[in-house]
């Protein structure tokens, strides 16, 4: 991660834009089983993803997005995914690719922290472009403020970067600053502060993601 937040520094000369991203999960349990402590786990889960990014007035990137997640334990759960996208950084140059992907999320706590670090292994089948495979790591911290005993809301902090494994070289980097509200049971939404470093362009933004979990 400190490597990835190096690497953003080299992108201060390019062009900084506005973006909206905003995203849409459904998240749907497929096996449940009883942990130690005695309650429902889910040790099986799909998340179906749409997520629309809009910049310059217009859709600048459109992803559609399946993911399976698989809990070992507590600790680790096994993460496999494919997405399509199609995006169009640049006026009049429109890109698609196919992205799978595969790894782990290990999560743990210190007091009321909770802290998630997840790994990827990407391939990304680009039409028109050489394929590339890309290595993923994201850590989020997270503390709940609480009261009279309930959760009003959740600051976190995430950030991500992407090491193309093609050049050898990190070529992305991700950063999330929000808040989670719990809207109703099964429903919360992410609110936050985006700033992406990239090429062709830098972005600074507003994430909304929106998760409702079928039960």
């Amino acid at each position: 991660m400190i490597t990835g937040s190096a690497a953003a520094l080299h992108a201060q000369d390019r062009p900084s834009v506005f973006q909206s991203w905003n995203e849409v999960q459904l998240i749907v349990p497929i096996a449940r089983d009883v942990g130690s402590d005695g309650k429902s786990v889910n040790r099986v889960t799909s998340i179906f993803s749409g997520i629309a990014r809009v910049g310059r007035g217009e859709l600048v990137d459109g992803r559609l997005g399946l993911e399976l997640d698989f809990r070992g334990n507590k600790y680790v759960t096994l993460v496999t995914s494919i997405l399509e996208r199609t995006d169009e950084a640049v006026d009049n140059h429109q890109h698609s690719e196919i992205r799978i992907a595969g790894g782990a999320t290990f999560t743990f706590n210190v007091k009321n922290f909770s802290i998630r670090d997840r790994n990827l292994y990407e391939r990304r089948a680009r039409a028109g472009r050489s394929d590339i495979s890309v290595y993923r790591q994201r850590l989020q911290i997270s503390h709940p403020l609480r009261y009279k005993g309930k959760t009003i809301f959740s600051p976190f902090l995430s950030e991500e970067c992407f090491y193309d494994m093609s050049v050898g070289s990190f070529n992305n980097n991700e950063l999330f600053l929000g808040v989670t509200r719990t809207l109703r049971n099964g429903t919360d939404l992410d609110i936050a502060y985006i700033r992406n470093d990239t090429n062709p362009a830098n972005v600074n933004g507003l994430s909304l993601a929106l998760k409702i979990t079928l039960r």
